[in-house]
C-alpha cells in the first residue's frame, strides 16, 4: 500500500491513505489532496510517499 506523507519544516504533520490501489485513481485523488494541503499548510508543504507493507 502506498501512503503518503505531509511534511511541514521537517516534521510530519499527517499521513494520506488512499483508499483504492490502482494507480490512474491515486494519481486523480493525490492531486486534489495536493491543493488541499497547499491550502491548509501553505506553500513549504511537501508531500513523499512510502511503501508499507
Amino acid at each position: 500500500m502506498i501512503v503518503y506523507d505531509i511534511v511541514l519544516n521537517g516534521e510530519i504533520k499527517e499521513t494520506i491513505k488512499p483508499k483504492k490501489n490502482r494507480l490512474k485513481e491515486i494519481y486523480t485523488y493525490m492531486l486534489d489532496q495536493t491543493k488541499l494541503m497547499k491550502a491548509k499548510y501553505g506553500e513549504n508543504v511537501k508531500i513523499k510517499s512510502r511503501i508499507v507493507y
